[in-house]
């Protein structure tokens, strides 16, 4: 865990060095706003994962209310003690995946991709009302 806070504090800096002035006062306190490590978003290859400060099974309640909430059809879903998937589609026909990790006792990634080549925007909405719900 001090690893990667320790890479995130290093990219954080390099980024602030390469932004000027009034652009980089705004990053560096965007950046401590959200916080780095637990809580963050991390945007990968369409899969927007975050990682969140509750048990994993609470996290996949929150996971299948929120799904519950936005009309969404749940395809497929399984869970174990490490890990859970969800597989569903949209309205629209667009397919989505929620993959849920165990990282310890009390810290759970969940990683949302929404169709083929990711929608950032819509993990972003279900990342946050996942957020609210613990």
């Amino acid at each position: 865990m001090r690893t990667k806070l320790l890479k995130a504090v290093v990219v954080v800096g390099c980024m602030a060095l390469l932004l000027g002035g009034c652009s980089r006062r705004m990053f560096i306190a965007g950046a401590a706003a959200t916080g780095i490590g637990v809580g963050t978003y991390a945007y990968v290859k369409g899969n927007l994962k975050r990682t969140y400060e509750a048990p994993m099974d609470k996290v996949w309640e929150a996971t299948l209310y929120t799904l519950e909430e936005f009309n969404l059809t749940i395809v497929s879903q399984r869970k174990d003690g490490f890990n859970g998937v969800i597989n569903g589609e949209m309205a629209d026909e667009r397919t989505f995946q929620i993959n849920v990790v165990r990282k310890g006792t009390n810290t759970t990634e969940v990683g949302i991709r929404v169709g083929v080549f990711g929608d950032r925007g819509r993990a972003e909405v279900m990342h946050g009302h996942i957020y609210s719900l613990l």
